[in-house]
């Protein structure tokens, strides 16, 4: 291990577990990469003080400035979020960050899952609400914005539908539905422009909330991780794509209109409609050149083309 990877460890464990513990061991386990492909690592750490020899488990990885941030303002917030630590917040390039490995302590067997469904919609509202219209304080994050938007479609759906559009295979399983997701996508920029314009749903927003990025903390709260796509921008980035039912969704709207917001149904209805096509387009590209590997990839292309196309 190098040393500001050691640094960044040992500095984590004083500030957030016990000063002064001393490192006797360190177990590393490779994680999988992300969709950013940045390395991830689990370390088992043996740790001693006066009294005793016990382990924890950190994660690191290279983390982008604007997470580093995130993570920093979010966890001073209270938010549900993993402690976190690096030795640079002021360098733009990747740097180590070593943070809290939030589910490994979570029993598969004993899970309430109605509280957890109701303690994750009141953390992410909680994040949502504290930084509602507070962009004042939050110019370091990029802006939400439809060049982003552009960016996404042609960068990473446009390449992998066309792709999919030539193959046979692909023509056979979804032929006719080609021409309705050509269709969303032809509008898709312009219809989002308005949703992400809409100031009434500006705020800190996470803009990468798929399942694997909402971990289960002691088998009660929820955390979220990844910050790597933060933005500042509309909320309904998030909504739509933690909740796929319209009526969870309508209970965060109820949620955050009890925290001080204004969220009329009609035009949230609106908003949550379209952002989902749009996240449909986004995310089938994870899909549309494995969903023949897996029958899981099959169900997630599914899942994501109904979306596009509700």
């Amino acid at each position: 291990m190098n040393t500001e990877l050691r640094n960044t460890m040992q500095n984590t464990i004083d500030r957030f577990v016990l000063p002064n513990a001393e490192i006797l061991s360190i177990k590393d386990q490779d994680l999988a990469y992300g969709t950013s492909a940045v390395e991830l690592k689990r370390h088992e750490i043996l740790l001693r003080n006066d009294t005793r020899d016990w382990s924890i488990n950190l994660i690191s990885k290279r983390a982008s400035l604007s997470e580093r941030r995130t993570l920093n303002y979010l966890y001073d917030q209270s938010a549900n979020v993993p402690f976190s630590f690096t030795l640079n917040m002021a360098s733009n390039s990747r740097e180590y960050l070593c943070m809290q490995d939030v589910d490994y302590e979570r029993d598969y067997n004993n899970l309430d899952i109605e509280l957890l469904q109701k303690n994750e919609q009141a953390a992410l509202a909680d994040i949502h609400a504290f930084n509602y219209k507070k962009y004042y304080k939050l110019q370091w994050l990029p802006l939400l914005d439809s060049r982003y938007i552009k960016s996404v479609l042609n960068e990473k759906w446009g390449p992998t539908w066309n792709n999919a559009k030539s193959d046979p295979n692909f023509i056979s399983h979804f032929g006719d539905l080609i021409p309705e997701i050509d269709k969303v996508a032809e509008h898709i920029v312009k219809d989002m422009d308005k949703v992400l314009r809409d100031e009434s749903s500006h705020t800190l927003v996470h803009n990468d909330l798929h399942p694997g990025n909402t971990l289960v903390h002691k088998n009660r709260n929820v955390y979220f991780i990844d910050w790597e796509e933060a933005h500042y921008g509309s909320l309904y980035i998030d909504v739509a794509l933690r909740y796929r039912e319209l009526s969870q969704a309508e209970n965060y709207r109820m949620l955050m209109n009890s925290r001080g917001l204004n969220l009329s149904q009609d035009k949230y209805k609106l908003n949550y409609t379209i952002t989902s096509r749009y996240l449909g387009l986004r995310y089938m590209s994870w899909f549309l050149s494995t969903w023949k590997d897996d029958k899981r990839w099959l169900d997630e292309l599914n899942k994501y083309i109904n979306m596009t196309i509700s």
